[in-house]
């Protein structure tokens, strides 16, 4: 068990639209994407190669796996925790567990928004990093004997876990990923070799392959230890754990502020979709081959005919999504029924 295959980013979706977002108006160091040498394909140009990542990179990285530890490491021993330390039925185990994982992704949502309407992607981690932390500190001091003893395990937990971890993971994960492909220089940079080229779009890529390896790092080294220090030692120094991890990520990533690339909140694609299809039902009329075609050729405006035909392909792509509900009911699992399954089994003698 790893991380979940929703953390997993779209290699060449995610580098294309790094790459394709970018004004080359804007480059230039610390306010928007930067540029490499060469913004155009160079004439001589024979084959493409990923270049190097930066150290800056590499911090957000790093944040990542920290936060993939922090969040899987400490969500893993839930159900137990709640059962044995907290007195909660098999059921309603189940039922707060599952509220934790929807405000998880849920709350992605609010973090993109906020990123690109307001803050901006590094002042919103930075700002969910936070709250983030204080809901790992108080998780942590909820589970310890005194609080347990004192009727505020429960209560902390709520707190730690609804008022605070699912708002930070969330408006970590719809941020952190673009993020880091925003401090890949755009185009084209010499190598030593004749009609080599670093291109961008597989530094990115390769910057995306170093990502999804981290979640994957993060999350099985913190499912690995945390449950193992909650049975031979305490559930207060397992949660302990994950709060230090993630305190050095927020360390890391924050080490890297004067050398990020931080582009500025350009609106929120989410209310111009709203528009734009309110719009559409407004002024709906028969003949039409898609219910959004009333919104072309739209006067005074902020979207254009081909922000309505793109809407309308990013439509017809959701009907995947139909399909999720049916893998999560399985997945979701993992994390409290097939544990309790497993807690009724007679587990052989080398596994401890």
């Amino acid at each position: 068990m790893t991380a979940q295959n929703s953390d997993k980013p779209d290699l060449a979706a995610s580098s294309e639209q790094a790459v394709n977002e970018t004004n080359v108006a804007d480059f230039g160091p610390h306010t928007g994407t930067k540029a490499a040498d060469i913004v155009e394909r160079p004439a001589d140009m024979e084959r493409g190669v990923a270049g190097k990542l930066s150290t800056w990179t590499l911090l957000v990285v790093i944040m990542e796996l920290c936060e993939r530890f922090a969040y899987y490491g400490a969500s893993l021993m839930f159900n137990i925790y709640l059962q044995t330390m907290l007195g909660r039925s098999k059921s309603s185990a189940v039922v707060l567990i599952r509220v934790n994982q929807f405000m998880s992704y849920a709350t992605t949502i609010l973090g993109a928004i906020i990123a690109d309407q307001f803050l901006g992607k590094y002042k919103t981690i930075v700002v969910f990093a936070v709250v983030y932390m204080i809901g790992l500190v108080v998780l942590t001091i909820s589970s310890t004997d005194f609080a347990i003893n004192g009727g505020f395990g429960l209560a902390g937990f709520c707190i730690a876990v609804f008022g605070f971890i699912g708002f930070g993971t969330g408006g970590i994960k719809s941020n952190v990923s673009s993020f880091m492909a925003e401090q890949i220089p755009v185009g084209y940079k010499q190598t030593g070799t004749p009609g080599v080229y670093e291109d961008s779009k597989l530094t990115t890529e390769r910057g995306f392959r170093y990502f999804y390896w981290s979640i994957n790092v993060g999350a099985f080294a913190g499912m690995l230890a945390c449950p193992q220090v909650a049975k031979n030692k305490s559930y207060a120094l397992a949660f302990m754990i994950p709060t230090i991890m993630f305190f050095l990520g927020i360390l890391a990533f924050i080490g890297g502020t004067k050398r990020y690339t931080k582009k500025q909140p350009q609106g929120t694609v989410l209310i111009k979709v709203w528009k734009c299809m309110r719009y559409a039902r407004a002024h709906k009329h028969e003949g039409q081959l898609h219910w959004l075609d009333s919104s072309r050729d739209a006067r005074d405006q902020e979207w254009n005919n081909e922000f309505v035909i793109g809407l309308q392909r990013s439509l017809r792509a959701c009907k995947v999504f139909l399909f999720y509900p049916l893998y999560w009911s399985v997945y979701g699992n993992m994390t409290d029924l097939l544990i309790n399954q497993g807690l009724t089994m007679q587990r052989p003698k080398w596994l401890s």
